[in-house]
């Protein structure tokens, strides 16, 4: 479930979501209008219904892709 709350001129969507550890966190993603909010709002909760939702990160690519080294390791080239 996911809620709209007003603050100093922007819409801010609240939802909570588990992450990858099991644990319960709490999201608050801001938005310049109400409008923009209610469709993230309806986008998280339609994809938390059917069990599709994952949450925004602020990882970037490069730690993606040091992460993903480190799971995988470097592909051996065969020339």
């Amino acid at each position: 479930m996911a809620s709209i709350k007003k603050h100093r001129g922007t819409h801010s969507v609240i939802y909570t979501y588990t992450n990858d550890a099991a644990e319960k966190k709490q999201r608050w993603e801001t938005y310049q209008t109400f409008a923009e909010a209610h469709k993230r709002r309806a986008e998280v909760e339609y994809k938390q219904n059917e069990g599709t939702f994952i949450a925004r990160s602020k990882q970037t690519i490069s730690e993606l892709m040091k992460n993903f080294v480190q799971l995988y390791g470097e592909k051996r080239s065969t020339f």
